[in-house]
């Protein structure tokens, strides 16, 4: 196998050329550089609609992409990045194979960044991986999109079965409200806020068809669910969820709990005793 396409194979790009290879030491340590360009058929080409352009310049300075470290090395492509006019989004950087428009990191690292978010905190994934904390909620806002573009409204198809909820983020009670699909496990909704306007906000997202394909719904016993759910889906059945019934049974005992304990001091102090079922006050 050629040294260009091994390098290319491990960086998971395509639709290149690899011109050279090199290493480097900066304020970083030492870093591993690999120089490409994009095929001819890959170049002058909008990075938002991907029609071909002409070229605006032609620029002399290169430019960095954050790919996956190899090893304990951090790896960057190099490539120039010239701009195009393009008749639809005007001067423009041009589109590159390996990254997305505006990002100074590859797909693939971007892709790995969007997986780890989902399993681990932000400020986990900045030290492992070793960018700034703020570039990480930047970099999963660009994965969610393009998966958001490449498939509009499709969470929301052939829902059966959602819970629909209210939980608090941060610190000074705010709330958001979130719907899931219980058929998959997967958030398909979330917006800041709760309330009844809040939620029939995800309700007008839906079409007829979307709203008359939901079966049942579980939540807590707040109104404005059930109003919602009366007023878009009539005929979807709607039932306490399991967290909020053992929830309302552990406070109802630990309610029980408290007035026992209570009465059991009252007693004491009072000198009253308990034999056979029975109160029997002490005599002095």
């Amino acid at each position: 196998m050629y040294t260009s396409t091994m390098i290319k194979k491990l960086l998971r790009v395509t639709k290149v050329a690899v011109e050279n290879i090199y290493f480097e030491d900066n304020n970083k340590g030492e870093i591993c550089i690999i120089k490409v360009r994009p095929h001819i058929r890959e170049t002058n080409r909008c990075p938002l609609c991907g029609r071909i352009s002409p070229k605006y310049d032609s620029p002399n300075k290169l430019r960095r992409w954050r790919s996956l470290d190899w090893g304990t090395h951090r790896v960057y492509i190099e490539s120039t990045a010239p701009r195009v006019s393009c008749k639809n989004h005007g001067v423009i950087v041009a589109r590159v194979p390996w990254a997305r428009h505006d990002s100074d990191y590859t797909r693939d690292f971007e892709q790995t960044i969007g997986w780890c978010s989902l399993h681990m905190t932000a400020t986990d994934i900045s030290e492992y991986y070793r960018i700034k904390w703020h570039t990480v909620g930047a970099i999963v806002k660009r994965v969610y999109d393009e998966i958001e573009a490449s498939k509009p409204q499709s969470r929301f198809d052939n829902l059966v079965k959602i819970g629909i909820d209210e939980t608090s983020y941060k610190k000074g009670h705010k709330y958001m409200t979130v719907v899931v699909n219980h058929e998959t496990g997967a958030l398909i909704w979330a917006k800041k806020g709760h309330g009844k306007e809040i939620l029939t906000n995800f309700f007008e997202e839906l079409t007829k068809e979307q709203r008359e394909s939901i079966k049942l719904v579980s939540a807590d016993g707040a109104g404005w669910i059930a109003d919602c759910v009366k007023d878009f889906c009539p005929n979807a059945e709607r039932c306490l969820d399991p967290f909020h019934v053992v929830q309302w049974a552990n406070n109802a005992l630990d309610e029980v709990r408290k007035n026992v304990v209570r009465d059991a001091k009252t007693d004491v102090a009072k000198g009253v005793t308990v034999q056979g079922g029975k109160k029997n006050r002490k005599s002095h």
